[in-house]
């Protein structure tokens, strides 16, 4: 039950670090694809995943 609770913290947590990732790949500017795939990410689970289970 302490794991369930914890879940939408950790997808958080875990959506901020793909953003932080995504924008330190825009920022050495190697692939752009990546960018785009790390932002992506983070922002689904930042936002809609967290919003679903929370």
């Amino acid at each position: 039950m302490g794991l369930l609770f914890m879940l939408p913290f950790v997808l958080g947590m875990f959506g901020l670090f793909c953003i932080t990732i995504g924008l330190w790949e825009l920022r050495v500017g190697i692939d752009r694809k990546k960018y785009a795939t790390y932002m992506f990410s983070g922002f689904v689970l930042l936002f809609i995943v967290k919003f679903i289970l929370g």
